[in-house]
């Protein structure tokens, strides 16, 4: 089972206490893959491949109007890879209550927006329960809602702003997707909608996620550093071995000398280490300053040997 799946049987098993709260998410399923069908309205279906949210759909319905007449149709879709369950409200008058609901349900803006905060977060909740996705946090960072209507792509995409959640939209063949790419985002996103379980499984994946990439980059850091000590020290070396095969070590002033011949006895030791070696003991600064003397030394004895 994807972790997709994990989640979205997690919010199957949410139920609203509050009837605005349950109204708004059957809204969301019927704007996603409900229909109103028939001369004279007779029916309003809410179509998902999911029994367990078909279930959860019908007892919402349930919750609101206990008389309501229903039916719960099980089909195989057009791909034949999944099957459809249908919760069908059946008469003229009951589902044209149910719709009529829909309508009346507090709204602000031309989107016809949830008016409390409580109402867009089951609507949010019931949009992704409908044509919501995410992938494995172990994998990626991706949660999406996905639908054909233009109006209701910018309907989601306005509840979720709505809620603080900065998402993106995108067309993918022939739908719109509202999408959400920033971890700290689907994790708000998950508390919203009420998937706690989810929630913790995936902030854990992130906090291991992210020691692993700084433990990588103190690792690649340290890398770099050793590998630079380790060319700057090979680089002086060379310069004491150019003097030293041309005029010796013996010409040389006896501070650069020393430096020459601690580094030589001590190839690999920092500049630190090599300050702390020498009598009397000097700053990582005076090795330096040393060291840069020599290289200078060299280049000179390079050049009047390739003159001559």
């Amino acid at each position: 089972m994807s972790f997709s799946d994990d989640v979205r049987n997690e919010l199957a098993r949410v139920i609203p206490r509050a009837s605005c709260c349950r109204i708004a998410e059957l809204n969301a399923f019927y704007d996603l893959e409900g229909f109103l069908l028939g001369d004279k309205n007779q029916v309003l279906d809410f179509n998902n491949s999911s029994p367990l949210v078909a279930r959860k759909i019908l007892l919402l319905l349930k919750g609101l109007y206990p008389e309501l007449p229903t039916q719960v149709l099980v089909s195989k879709s057009r791909s034949r890879r999944t099957q459809i369950c249908t919760v069908r409200v059946l008469g003229s008058e009951a589902a044209g209550q149910v719709y009529q609901d829909f309508k009346d349900q507090s709204v602000m803006g031309e989107l016809k927006i949830p008016r409390k905060k409580c109402c867009r977060r089951a609507y949010l909740r019931g949009a992704f329960l409908s044509n919501g996705s995410i992938t494995n946090p172990e994998r990626a960072y991706h949660l999406e809602i996905s639908t054909v209507q233009t109006k209701l792509a910018d309907k989601i995409l306005e509840i979720m702003a709505s809620l603080g959640l900065d998402a993106g939209i995108i067309e993918r063949k022939g739908s719109l997707v509202a999408y959400l790419k920033d971890g700290g985002q689907i994790v708000n996103m998950l508390n919203l909608i009420g998937a706690h379980n989810a929630l913790l499984h995936f902030e854990n994946v992130r906090i291991l996620k992210d020691m692993r990439n700084q433990v990588n980059r103190l690792v690649n850091c340290e890398t770099a550093n050793v590998e630079k000590t380790v060319k700057a020290a090979m680089d002086q070396i060379r310069d004491i071995q150019i003097i030293d095969k041309a005029i010796g070590l013996d010409e040389l002033p006896p501070k650069l000398r020393e430096v020459a011949r601690v580094r030589l006895e001590n190839p690999y030791a920092s500049l630190q280490e090599i300050g702390a070696l020498m009598v009397p003991k000097m700053s990582k600064s005076g090795v330096n300053y040393r060291l840069r003397q020599i290289r200078e030394k060299a280049r000179q004895v390079d050049k009047m040997n390739t003159k001559y």
